[in-house]
């Protein structure tokens, strides 16, 4: 009986063992390389540290403060204008920050006007094209034969 039990067990799958080195190499995640941490070089800290974008606008800024400074310090002196009922005594730097002001403003409301009507028209132009493709139908063609 013993050996019958050994036979019978004989067709079955052997049991498994221990994984071989090469089915567990298939399956184990692959290691990540990390490169060796090292002293970052005199160039790399400055350009790291450099930043020529941030500069710039610094400069830029400068620029326009020490302009408008010099703009404003140039103008200071006082013209007379003539209005139709009066005559008025300002400062030129005002003046031109009021005209500037004053061109800025109209130049606005004028590119909305413009953007306004060429909206209107493309919408035109959209109902025109939208009409022509429905023209059977408003001329009373339905497609069908009238009846004889």
């Amino acid at each position: 009986m013993g050996g019958e039990e050994h036979d019978a067990g004989s067709h079955e799958q052997p049991a498994a063992g221990p994984p071989s080195d090469h089915a567990a190499a298939e399956h184990a995640p692959t290691p990540r390389v990390t490169p060796e941490p090292h002293e970052p070089t005199a160039r790399e800290q400055r350009r790291d540290t450099f930043q020529p974008l941030l500069w710039a606008k610094v400069g830029g800024i400068l620029f326009v403060v020490a302009y408008s400074i010099a703009f404003a310090v140039g103008n200071r002196r006082s013209i007379s204008v003539d209005f139709v009922f009066a005559t008025a005594h300002v400062s030129l730097i005002w003046t031109i920050l009021l005209l500037l002001a004053v061109g800025l403003l109209g130049g606005l409301l004028l590119s909305q006007l413009y953007r306004h009507r060429r909206r209107q028209q493309r919408r035109k132009q959209a109902d025109a094209v939208s009409d022509l493709s429905r023209r059977d139908e408003a001329e009373g063609k339905t497609g069908r034969v009238p009846p004889a």
